[in-house]
């Protein structure tokens, strides 16, 4: 699923939409003692760390004032590309990936809200004149996002907390081993099309593909110099 609406959906390496995903139902959840590290208060610091605010100025500016990017969010709205975020929310491994998390929030004091502040609420109205004339199309909103958006300091904070926190640790792996979830659905005919028609309205799929792999820590094409581990190659 390689497409801009995926930056805007994992952007803080879950997925703003997991906020969206019901919880599980109460009763499911399991009722072992909380650990000793507070995962939930760990979880909030990452959370906190992606410049929510800067990236919603940003959006909305290009959303109201550039008629390039109005086309890319038309596309991403689109049914075809609705279906598609469905059927990444009903893969089996995604399904799982997000009850644990939620029973990991609970039992650690918190819950699936912690990603609330992460959803983009997009208002009608300039917020200042000048945006109207500093909207540059959509490769002028993309080299805006890459110069705002954190990603080396967001992986670095990943890991580092994986490090730290035995719970934290179990997540990275987690969240680590959906790749195989990402290039199955990335090679279906349907996300294949979606993105050849993002390539065609100027989104550059290539770059953003290489954002989502190395935030998620499925690869470390971005930043070359990087000291990559595999963490795919231990269990959990």
């Amino acid at each position: 699923m390689q497409c801009l609406t995926l930056i805007l959906i994992v952007i803080c390496c879950l997925g703003a939409g997991f906020a969206a995903v019901p919880a599980p139902a109460a009763h499911a959840l399991a009722k072992p003692a909380a650990p000793a590290s507070n995962f939930y208060l760990e979880m909030k610091n990452v959370v906190r760390s992606v410049p929510t605010k800067q990236i919603q100025n940003l959006v909305r500016a290009y959303t109201l004032n550039d008629a390039e990017f109005q086309a890319v969010i038309r596309e991403i709205n689109s049914m075809p590309a609705y279906r598609l975020r469905l059927q990444l929310y009903n893969q089996p491994e995604v399904r799982q990936f997000i009850n644990w998390l939620s029973q990991q929030l609970v039992l650690s004091g918190g819950s699936l809200k912690v990603f609330d502040s992460l959803e983009l609420e997009i208002k009608i109205f300039n917020k200042y004149p000048h945006w109207a004339q500093s909207v540059n199309g959509v490769a002028g909103f993309e080299q805006e996002f890459t110069y705002i958006y954190p990603l080396q300091l967001l992986r670095n904070l990943l890991e580092t907390s994986a490090q730290q926190n035995p719970t934290f640790g179990q997540f990275w792996a987690r969240l680590v081993a959906l790749k195989p979830v990402y290039e199955r659905l990335s090679n279906t005919p349907q996300a294949s099309a979606l993105a050849n028609r993002l390539r065609n309205l100027g989104v550059d799929v290539n770059g953003l593909d290489e954002l989502v792999r190395y935030q998620l820590g499925w690869s470390n094409s971005t930043i070359s110099d990087y000291e990559y581990q595999d963490y795919l190659g231990g269990g959990f």
